[in-house]
């Protein structure tokens, strides 16, 4: 495992940690947020999170979700192999391969008892880590989680996401051809095709972690019967809906996801 650390310039009080590492050969780019308010809390109420972004998407989704969770702990923005940037493999990766790249790096982190967030794709990824590890995390949360069941092609993908795309701010729509630019359309393509044959639905019921389903008022790729479906498959599954936002909840809505998800874990 190879290692290069940097800081990057953060708000005030805030303190970003970015490692680059290299695990079974696969890349990975983890930024590390704390909050100097988060080292005044008990050590007891001090939590981790584990953040997954979406395909063709980055983390830099995450940056106001992040900085309302670092008020309760420690925040790791994960940036998967192939994008924003991070070398891709010569093949393609699975939900599976990348769940344990993530389960790998949680490990070697020391991180434990944390509580995992994904986003559309990032939220199969994350289900994997805890179907396959129970015990490595305490809470799960899924936003905007893909696939649904009734839309595995890639047409009706592409366009669920784009009238869900239409009620996303200018600056996200910005943010996310950015992404996808920086993916590119090969290691696109061949990450949805792995997205589409993973079966959220089945893989939940071996989670056995309170979970929490977020969608946006707006989302077509997750829609409300979707994430009542995900809701009742889990063992321990509830489902919100936030009004007024769309696929990527987390970022136009970062507060409200983010008070959603520590009233989740406080209970």
């Amino acid at each position: 495992m190879t290692l290069l650390v940097r800081e990057r310039p953060a708000p005030t009080g805030m303190h970003v940690q970015v490692d680059r590492l290299r695990i079974g050969g696969l890349a990975l780019r983890v930024s590390t947020v704390r909050d100097a308010a988060a080292h005044d809390r008990p050590e007891r109420d001090h939590r981790d999170f584990v953040l997954v972004h979406g395909l063709g998407s980055s983390s830099a989704t995450f940056g106001r979700l992040a900085r309302r969770l670092a008020s309760a702990g420690t925040v790791h923005l994960l940036d998967l192999p192939g994008f924003a940037r991070v070398p891709r493999p010569r093949e393609g990766l699975g939900m599976e391969d990348l769940a344990r790249l993530v389960t790998r790096w949680v490990e070697h982190a020391g991180v434990q008892g944390a509580t995992f967030l994904g986003h559309s794709m990032g939220a199969q990824v994350v289900t994997e880590v805890l179907a396959v590890s129970p015990g490595i995390g305490s809470h799960l949360v899924l936003v905007g989680p893909t696939v649904e069941e009734r839309a595995r092609t890639a047409t009706r993908q592409m366009l669920h996401l784009t009238r869900s795309t239409a009620f996303e701010s200018h600056r996200l729509r910005a943010l996310l051809l950015r992404a996808y630019v920086e993916c590119g359309p090969r290691w696109f393509v061949r990450e949805l095709r792995h997205m589409m044959r993973h079966p959220l639905e089945d893989r939940l019921r071996q989670v056995d972690v309170p979970v929490l389903l977020v969608r946006g008022e707006h989302d077509r790729v997750a829609p409300n019967p979707w994430a009542e479906l995900l809701a009742a498959a889990a063992p321990r599954g509830r489902a919100v809906t936030v009004a007024g936002a769309a696929h990527a909840a987390m970022y136009d809505h970062g507060r409200e996801v983010g008070d959603l998800v520590l009233e989740h874990v406080a209970r």
